[in-house]
């Protein structure tokens, strides 16, 4: 087999999931390289590795680094190779948080939907378009609550608002070669209304009742956002109905493992070998 079977390109060398799939490719006997964006200075000028499968990680939100990422694959699907997500990468270059809502809306995805700001009830929630783990999104109680969103820098215009649900928790539904690989429960801890793994947030295995109704609206997402690998986040509205909060076409899984004991790692690497 050749030296390089996966190369993973990752904005976080040292992150858990990369680090997560180097350890089961070699497991597996499976050639595998670790590639960090920062490393790659300009795209004209890289000499690429061969690689079987490509997997890319989501970058930071940086114009620079998507179009330097839709490069690296173009040029793998040039060379033939499998690369994890291409189909939904050459269709949406950035799937930022706007774009995702716009979308659900034509797939008839149910979703929380953004409120005017002119028109909002406290308690409610910013976001930032771009972000992960967490990152970029706020809780608004009161009026200097928003005006400190605003002193750090945020725009109206770059900003979601949706109204806060109470359900008090969130599910992230792993999706893999249209199976569903679990549903993991998040709560966020005392004080905070964060329910990311990365924000210290409780994660445990999803028992409920209703699993049937998330896998089906977790199944429909990510077929219709043409994804091999996702990660997509659910919320039990305040009308009592599941709808998607986001979709991550390269989401983390530390968490996920944790509560409920699936190999997410391994499953990846077994499902881009099979389609050899």
């Amino acid at each position: 087999m050749s030296e390089n079977n996966f190369v993973v390109f990752t904005q976080h060398s040292s992150s858990y999931a990369p680090n997560r799939l180097a350890v089961e490719a070699s497991k597996m006997g499976l050639g595998v390289k670790v590639i960090g964006y920062s490393s790659l200075n300009t795209y004209k000028f890289i000499n690429l590795p061969s690689a079987k499968y490509v997997i890319l990680r989501e970058p930071d939100a940086n114009k620079n680094l998507y179009t330097l990422r839709d490069h690296i694959l173009k040029h793998y699907l040039s060379q033939k190779s499998t690369v994890l997500n291409s189909q939904s990468y050459l269709k949406w270059s950035v799937l930022d948080k706007l774009t995702q809502q716009q979308e659900f809306e034509k797939g008839n995805i149910p979703f929380i939907k953004s409120v005017s700001l002119k028109n909002h009830i406290y308690p409610f929630v910013v976001k930032a378009k771009l972000g992960s783990h967490g990152s970029h999104v706020f809780k608004i109680e009161n009026n200097n609550d928003l005006e400190k969103v605003f002193s750090k820098g945020y725009k109206k215009e770059n900003l979601l608002v949706q109204e806060f649900q109470r359900s008090g928790f969130d599910l992230r539904v792993i999706v893999l070669d249209k199976n569903v690989l679990g549903i993991m429960k998040r709560t966020p801890k005392p004080g905070n209304f964060l329910s990311n793994y990365s924000q210290g947030g409780s994660v445990e295995k999803y028992t409920g009742n209703d699993i049937k109704i998330i896998k089906n609206i977790a199944l429909k997402t990510a077929k219709y956002f043409k994804l091999d690998y996702v990660g997509i986040d659910l919320m039990l509205g305040n009308d009592n109905i599941w709808k998607v909060l986001e979709v991550n076409r390269a989401c983390q899984f530390q968490g996920f493992e944790k509560a409920t004991k699936v190999n997410v790692a391994k499953e990846v690497l077994d499902y881009l070998s099979s389609l050899s």
